[in-house]
């Protein structure tokens, strides 16, 4: 199967995205409140893409809050879901300048959805892309989503499925024909490590 189409960036166009990261989140914590960037100044960015920011304080996340809508351009995605990963998860306080010491990040840029057709738990686990593909389950009211670098810590496909149907408010054992999945992939942009 070919891989999903997804957006890339030149290393240029990266250190942009990253330092949009970086210039929103200073100023959110100086300032106590999102103010957004002037627009850069490149094609890729300026493509309405969907994307999520992951926070992380010395390797412990920190946020990560995203779209699966690609309606606004790139850029401004990045910097709306870097300001609400830093202080609007609820799972975590507000970013402090201190943390902001001790901080580096991910940008996932998303590719399109595409539907998985539904043949059984057993049919997607052998579907699956290990570290490749990123999931989207729906059924009724219980939604997740697992980006690809979610891999790095549930490796087995087993296990990755599992916990996100438990992300998702269902038994980790449950399954149902009308679950409803969509598959993805991502570019991923990571800063570098922050230093302490």
């Amino acid at each position: 199967m070919p891989a999903l189409s997804c957006i890339e960036l030149t290393n240029a166009e990266q250190d942009l995205a990253i330092n949009l990261v970086r210039q929103v989140l200073t100023q959110a914590v100086k300032e106590n409140c999102y103010i957004k960037p002037l627009a850069p100044n490149s094609k890729a960015l300026l493509t309405p893409c969907a994307c999520f920011v992951t926070l992380y304080v010395q390797g412990e996340l920190r946020g990560c809050i995203g779209t699966m809508q690609s309606e606004r351009p790139l850029w401004e995605n990045i910097c709306k879901y870097s300001y609400s990963s830093a202080f609007e998860d609820y799972r975590f306080e507000h970013l402090t300048a201190d943390e902001l010491e001790n901080l580096s990040f991910q940008i996932s840029i998303l590719s399109t959805l595409e539907p998985m057709e539904n043949k059984g738990e057993a049919h997607l686990l052998a579907e699956l892309k290990p570290n490749v593909d990123g999931l989207v389950l729906e059924y009724n009211q219980h939604n997740a989503l697992f980006l690809p670098s979610v891999w790095e810590s549930l490796p087995k496909p087993y296990d990755f499925v599992g916990k996100l149907k438990l992300k998702a408010g269902l038994a980790e054992d449950y399954w149902h024909e009308d679950i409803k999945l969509q598959r993805f992939q991502s570019f991923k942009i990571e800063s570098e490590k922050a230093t302490n």
